[in-house]
């Protein structure tokens, strides 16, 4: 059955019932962040901010989730998806060949903490409860991989540990299925009833545990149903740990990684779970015995953007082929990506001649100029190009004319001209015309795909926008192709949206909104020069690496309430997504910390998607800017002159 006429708006994974839609609509492009080699030797830690997609992956691991892939492995959809996890091995040719057991730790474990008993009892208490919900889920999960009924044919099941297995009181092993969910069953529910209690607390009342010792009971080699092994091996997913109290986090990350645990081990987590100095570190936690850390959107930048850009393409694909009485095979193919048609040579032919007029003045009684000007005269090209050549030749005059000391009145050669008119000038030219004479500049589904700032969540809502016109355009037998000016209307009419929710739901989003504000202006006045200086564009500011410890040091932080409110700023945008960060970069002698924002705030205030231009900025300009906002030298001089 297929879902609503737009799934794009279908977006956590948990909203989506269906393990067969799930499964029709997770890409296996998804899967490339995880390596074969250590896939499942180490505990690994994966994060992202909000929409990263870290509970889609985890679910996909899942028993129900591997039973509807075996079972649809053979349709086009699914068939790279199944020979992906094959080769994983969590499936082979006769079904799913581990047991996948998820978790949230979004229900009740952060509560414990307010218990009226000492911090080793509170930490026992939530080892005592993951406990009995790792062995709830797993006797579930076996069930289900065999298609029994829970908890009906738990009689079926034998746990059946080695010798030197940690004891858990209360409980005999070896055991059976029944036996362990009873036992299981009451502990859970000795620790909800001193939850609930009013009464005091008592050692006797109180179970506690002090380790994962039920983790070290669902081995693959300890389950066995009627007699025989399950499964290959064991994954036991924990999720949403940001949902634990800090002390309860850094605890169990702590207990997980030294436990040295018999199965394998993923934790998920948003970002805002961490302080400023575990978000700016570099890769694992310094003294975390693991390597396998990922944080998502991390992954997918750089020189993975392309494969991210595919990941999205494929994502859309399959959303927009699992639409309710909407026939469109292809989002891309709803997206125009040229403005080289026919309705855009007029407007191109005007802005060129205009920007050939303004050019030539600029090179009246030039000689140096003259042979630059001869070679754009002589193109022969379609409107766009040559209103761009023009517009790269203005840019490049506008610099030689700044120079303090020019060169004498001597022609320059056309190979100077050449060298000068790089990718970077071009595409420079290409944003100053379009903002100029309002062309279509944020459209195709390349640019759609930067807009997402790696982060699939994002993607989605505004794929989602556009989707939902071309849908309507079906139903009404039009063309469902967007074309360029109406997808840059979509676009920023929704990040607009984005924008002013930003302050209800970001931590402090007032003073986040402000600074993202400050940066956005800031970008757009080094950017929109006329001689563009900062090709193609500025889109991220930069503090010196010995700055940046400066921010994440609390010792400093704590004696200086405005570094303090700046330092909590940068972490809740870094947390969100909201700005993208770049540690050591090295550049003029020194290294950096670069800020970039969020490529849907480059569409809201007219800024290039690359990557690359940023200017560097002092902590103190930083503070003024929370403060005072931006202001350009212009506005200075109007307001104080």
């Amino acid at each position: 059955m297929k879902e609503p006429r737009n799934p794009f708006k279908i977006r956590a994974s948990e909203h989506i019932e269906s393990d067969e839609t799930f499964v029709r609509l997770f890409s296996p492009g998804v899967l490339e962040m995880l390596s074969t080699e250590d896939l499942w030797d180490k505990p690994k830690v994966i994060r992202s901010a909000p929409g990263g997609g870290k509970t889609s992956l985890f679910r996909l691991f899942t028993v129900r989730s591997l039973l509807t892939i075996y079972s649809l492995r053979k349709r086009e959809y699914c068939a790279d998806l199944f020979q992906k996890l094959k080769t994983f091995g969590a499936v082979n040719d006769s079904g799913p060949a581990m047991l996948g057991v998820l978790l949230s730790c979004s229900h009740n474990y952060a509560t414990l903490e307010d218990l009226d008993v000492d911090l080793p009892k509170r930490r026992r208490l939530l080892l005592s409860l993951l406990n009995a919900r790792i062995a709830l889920a797993a006797l579930q999960g076996i069930l289900t991989l065999k298609g029994q009924k829970y908890p009906m044919d738990l009689g079926k099941i034998e746990i059946c540990p080695p010798e030197n297995v940690a004891v858990l009181p209360g409980l005999v092993v070896p055991c059976s299925g029944i036996e362990l969910y009873k036992w299981a069953q009451s502990l859970e529910k000795a620790v909800c009833d001193a939850l609930d209690s009013f009464a005091p607390l008592t050692d006797s009342t109180l179970p506690g545990h002090d380790s994962l010792a039920s983790a070290q009971l669902i081995t693959a080699d300890s389950i066995k149903y009627e007699g025989v092994s399950v499964v290959d091996r064991v994954l036991l997913m924990l999720d949403d740990l940001h949902q634990l109290t800090q002390e309860q986090r850094r605890f169990l990350l702590d207990n997980v990684i030294n436990a040295r645990l018999p199965v394998s081990m993923w934790i998920a987590e948003r970002l805002e779970a961490l302080d400023l100095d575990e978000i700016l570190a570099a890769g694992a936690l310094p003294g975390r015995d693991y390597t396998n850390e990922i944080t998502i959107e991390e992954y997918w930048r750089g020189t993975r953007h392309k494969a991210f850009s595919q990941l999205v393409m494929n994502i859309a694909d399959r959303r927009a082929k699992d639409a309710r009485d909407v026939e469109i095979g292809s989002f891309a193919g709803c997206l125009q990506d040229s403005l080289e048609g026919r309705e855009w040579q007029e407007p191109f032919g005007m802005a060129g001649q205009r920007i050939i007029e303004r050019t030539r003045a600029m090179a009246k009684g030039k000689q140096r100029y003259s042979r630059w000007v001869a070679d754009r005269e002589d193109l022969n090209d379609t409107p766009r190009e040559i209103a761009l050549a023009w517009r790269s030749l203005e840019i490049l005059i506008e610099r030689e004319e700044r120079k303090a000391q020019r060169s004498l009145d001597f022609p320059m050669k056309v190979e100077e001209l050449q060298k000068r008119d790089d990718s970077d000038i071009r595409a420079a030219a290409e944003l100053l015309l379009c903002k100029e004479f309002e062309i279509p500049y944020y459209f195709g589904i390349d640019r759609l795909a930067n807009l997402s700032s790696s982060n699939i969540e994002q993607f989605l809502g505004f794929a989602g926008e556009l989707f939902e016109q071309s849908a309507s355009a079906y139903l009404l037998k039009r063309s469902s192709d967007i074309a360029p000016g109406l997808q840059e209307q979509i676009l920023k009419r929704s990040v607009k949206k984005s924008w002013e929710k930003l302050p209800e739901w970001a931590p402090q989003g007032h003073d986040v909104q402000r600074f993202i504000k400050s940066i956005g202006r800031f970008c757009q006045w080094a950017t929109y020069q006329p001689n563009a200086p900062y090709s193609p564009g500025v889109t991220g500011v930069a503090i010196s690496m010995a700055d940046r410890t400066k921010l994440a040091d609390t010792k400093v932080t704590q004696k200086i309430p405005e570094l303090a409110r700046l330092a909590s700023v940068i972490r809740t945008c870094i947390a969100h997504n909201l700005l993208e960060v770049k540690l050591n970069y090295k550049c003029k002698g020194q290294n950096w910390m670069l800020l970039y924002l969020n490529r849907m705030f480059c569409i809201h205030f007219d800024l290039p998607f690359q990557y690359g231009g940023w200017r560097e900025k002092k902590l103190k300009d930083l503070v003024g800017w929370l403060q005072k906002d931006f202001r350009s030298p212009k506005e200075q001089l109007e307001l104080f002159g």
